[in-house]
């Protein structure tokens, strides 16, 4: 699965290698991002692509509490399109998540080992997601949220996790934005062997309270 990442690179880099337009939201440099957190995506608007800022855990805009009545920071790429929760985003509301890596964990339980994972190029990784907007019914609430794809790994990223996130290589960006469903559907797979490069970095990752670039070091 995917339940932590890391967003640390300069605006200026994600603008340039996602070609965002318009003036950027204000965030900052995370090194520990977990569920329910806001992140930076990257949306397509009416003209062009931008960044957004939206909380991770897609709440589905006909939900009555304004939450998920189950773990939605991942969605699964086999049922995306006929789950409820997740159909109308895939249908109209595709998004890229920018990150430098993501962590999984190896080990038993106490002494969990986290590795890092980013491209081999260096490059930005952009990871597959939908967003949506809940609104409550008197109009005072607002959520942006939305989530991450997650497919089967392949066999390499089988020796840590049997799930990996579903990572779009440049030339596929216009496709999962504004391609039809079925266009989409076709990017819903695993990334090729050599995308990926591994790492084990700080235990200091275990706590979600914890940030900083030494948890990368």
């Amino acid at each position: 699965m995917c339940g932590r990442f890391v967003q640390g690179k300069a605006i200026t880099e994600l603008q340039s290698y996602f070609d965002i337009k318009g003036p950027p939201p204000n965030f900052q440099a995370r090194y520990n991002v977990a569920p329910t957190q806001d992140v930076a995506v990257i949306v397509m608007g009416p003209q062009h692509r931008e960044i957004a800022v939206k909380k991770w855990g897609l709440i589905p805009a006909w939900s009555k509490a304004g939450k998920a009545e189950f773990a939605t920071f991942n969605a699964r790429a086999e049922s995306v399109r006929e789950k409820p929760t997740y159909a109308r985003a895939f249908q109209q509301r595709r998004c890229i998540v920018p990150a430098d890596g993501f962590y999984e964990w190896t080990g038993p339980k106490g002494g969990k080992i986290p590795h890092l994972f980013a491209r081999v190029d260096g490059a930005p990784l952009a990871l597959a997601g939908l967003h949506e907007t809940w609104r409550s019914k008197d109009g005072t609430e607002q959520v942006q949220s939305f989530t991450i794809v997650v497919t089967t790994a392949n066999r390499w990223m089988s020796f840590y996790h049997d799930r990996m996130p579903v990572i779009l290589a440049p030339e596929a960006f216009d496709l999962w934005l504004n391609g039809t469903p079925d266009e989409a559907a076709t990017l819903m797979r695993a990334a090729p062997e050599d995308v990926l490069k591994e790492r084990v970095v700080s235990t200091l990752v275990n706590n979600v309270k914890n940030e900083g670039p030494e948890l990368v070091a």
